[in-house]
């Protein structure tokens, strides 16, 4: 594969630009906004050395990406032989896979719990579902394996999700449909922040959902405490050009609110990936994306403990950069 060398980094000539366009706040329509951040995508280099722009809404305080990628795009910087979560079975360190187990099952435990019905006939969509591993976690629960269901932009993706035993959707999260108050759970982990209109995603998903369902999201915290460290370009969470929308507690609140749910709890989580992927991005602007950056990688259990470690504190206090979301769905 041709490259071409650029002091002590290489960039890749088979990945060139993706096109972009302009985007209004996806949550309230404004077009007043500031710059917050502009950084390339140092995760998976989908689009060579092209920069993009993170702003926040000035109305509402949204954080979007501005421009964005167009959704011609999505193919390649979703690209299924880079992207983790398709196949992170494959791809994982054992400690970190047994990990991720366990976080799945408490998650699930924890949407049972606020659902306060019996399970054995409940619904469940886990939206962006890689590799089918929260649907594990429902299954060991007592969920019917035929009653959940999963989605993916990508076929080989649903193709691991279905022979796990589960119902697997290849469909952009915005085109997802399911009869009026089928649904009973709803998941999104890490997901709202790609889609192209999370408002309009969570007004549909109201209507799918029956009346007391349970939705479950977790996306980056823009009130993390690292976020200081990092914020005009290397922080993690901004994972460029792949986040497109971004919140923080308050603003999350005013928008579940506006699309018919009220909230349950907001809590924080430890984002050890989030501050694994911000060391990279520093050693990636110093040393180019050469071994010493590649040690710090999510498949790593070292950077991912003492990461772990960092925010366990900040988690407590409501201030790591992994935010939980638990919302009922208003009658």
């Amino acid at each position: 594969m041709p490259r071409i060398e650029r002091g002590t980094e290489t960039v890749d000539r088979m990945k060139p630009s993706v096109p972009v366009e302009g985007v209004v706040c996806p949550v309230c329509g404004s077009c007043e906004a500031r710059l917050e951040a502009r950084g390339p995508d140092f995760d998976f280099h989908s689009s060579g050395d092209q920069e993009f722009s993170m702003v926040v809404c000035g109305a509402c305080g949204t954080y979007y990406l501005n421009p964005r990628p167009a959704v011609s795009a999505l193919p390649q910087i979703y690209a299924s032989d880079d992207y983790y979560s398709y196949d992170f079975d494959g791809q994982g360190n054992s400690v970190v896979l047994k990990a991720r187990l366990q976080r799945n099952v408490r998650k699930a435990r924890a949407v049972t719990s606020a659902l306060g019905r019996s399970v054995e006939r409940a619904s469940v969509l886990d939206i962006g579902a890689g590799d089918g591993g929260l649907l594990e976690a429902f299954a060991s629960c007592g969920y019917e394996p035929a009653r959940l269901h999963g989605s993916e932009l990508d076929e080989a993706a649903v193709g691991r999700i279905r022979a796990k035993g589960f119902q697997g959707h290849c469909v952009r999260a915005e085109e997802m449909s399911f009869d009026s108050g089928s649904l009973d759970v709803v998941t999104m982990m890490q997901v709202i922040e790609h889609v192209a209109a999370p408002r309009e995603l969570l007004t549909s998903l109201h209507r799918m959902m029956s009346p007391g369902g349970v939705l479950c999201l977790e996306t980056p915290n823009m009130n993390g405490w690292d976020r200081p460290f990092f914020r005009r370009r290397t922080w993690g969470g901004y994972h460029f050009p792949r986040h497109w929308t971004m919140w923080d507690p308050l603003s999350m609140r005013r928008m579940l609110d506006l699309c018919g749910f009220d909230v349950i709890s907001i809590s924080t989580l430890p984002a050890a990936v989030i501050w694994v992927w911000s060391w990279n991005h520093v050693l990636q602007d110093v040393f180019g994306n050469g071994p010493v950056a590649r040690f710090f990688s999510m498949n790593n259990p070292l950077p991912m403990a003492v990461g772990w470690a960092l925010d366990l504190a900040p988690a407590l206090l409501g201030r790591a950069s992994n935010m939980r979301v638990l919302a009922r769905r208003r009658v």
